[in-house]
């Protein structure tokens, strides 16, 4: 998701937001500076940005900052920033919104109804993460779950027509070396995440809407584990929990 699609997505979540006053708007403006967008500092052209993004149109941006300086906002040379007696007033009105809520409540849920002990720790790993707005590493910890459950689910009901479909699949392999996959670490040594993902698909053991998620929520994994200038907001990784759990560990059963 990008910046603009973050703030769309969680002001979306605010009921009659369209309807409030110019100088609430820029309140909350300022503060998801801080808490949406991670900017140390902020200057006009920040709120304004807001304004545009949400198609409102700003009132006198300028005048509004200027009347809470000393107050709920503080300026250095560096640009405004928010006091702290604000901040966690809008912390703790905002800070967790409906949609974290309810996937924390997913994950709590799947860790009390999940049998097996690897794929139980790493739901708690994975909850402590979001838990503390951890965006990379709640995206690893959840792809490491849905792929465990993809290839526990190749195991448990599609094994034969796996195996049957490497060599139809790929030809990169000789006919000697081909992989026999016959437990879980097979998976990592013989094969890459994309090719039991593509092998999948071409088998028929997932569909064709389950292999673009797979394939799109790989890419995801893939920049959130490399150092890139890449930004993985709190919204982005609640996005990818929710479309995993939903898709992935709730739709195929072991």
């Amino acid at each position: 998701m990008s910046a603009e699609d973050d703030l769309k997505a969680f002001i979306a979540g605010i009921k009659g937001f369209e309807n409030k006053g110019h100088a609430d708007k820029v309140r909350m403006f300022a503060w998801l500076q801080h808490s949406l967008r991670k900017k140390a500092r902020f200057a006009t052209g920040d709120i304004n940005w807001c304004y545009k993004t949400l198609f409102f149109q700003p009132g006198n941006t300028s005048q509004y900052l200027k009347g809470m300086e000393g107050k709920e906002l503080l300026k250095d040379k560096g640009g405004y920033y928010c006091e702290g007696k604000f901040l966690a007033k809008y912390d703790g009105l905002y800070g967790t919104h409906d949609i974290t809520l309810n996937i924390r409540q997913q994950v709590k849920d799947l860790i009390n109804s999940v049998p097996n002990i690897a794929e139980k720790e790493f739901m708690k790993e994975a909850e402590i993460c979001l838990r503390h707005d951890a965006g990379r590493a709640t995206i690893i910890m959840v792809w490491s779950i849905a792929f465990y459950h993809l290839c526990q689910f190749i195991l448990a009901h599609h094994l034969a027509k796996f195996d049957a479909r490497i060599p139809v699949y790929s030809k990169k392999w000789k006919v000697t070396d081909l992989p026999i996959i016959q437990k879980y670490d097979d998976f990592g040594d013989e094969m890459s995440e994309r090719e039991v993902i593509e092998v999948c698909n071409s088998a028929g053991i997932i569909s064709g809407d389950l292999h673009k998620i797979l394939v799109k929520h790989l890419g995801t994994r893939n920049s959130a584990a490399h150092p890139s200038s890449v930004r993985i907001g709190q919204l982005q990784a609640e996005a990818f929990i929710d479309d995993l759990i939903k898709n992935v560990i709730l739709a195929l059963p072991i």
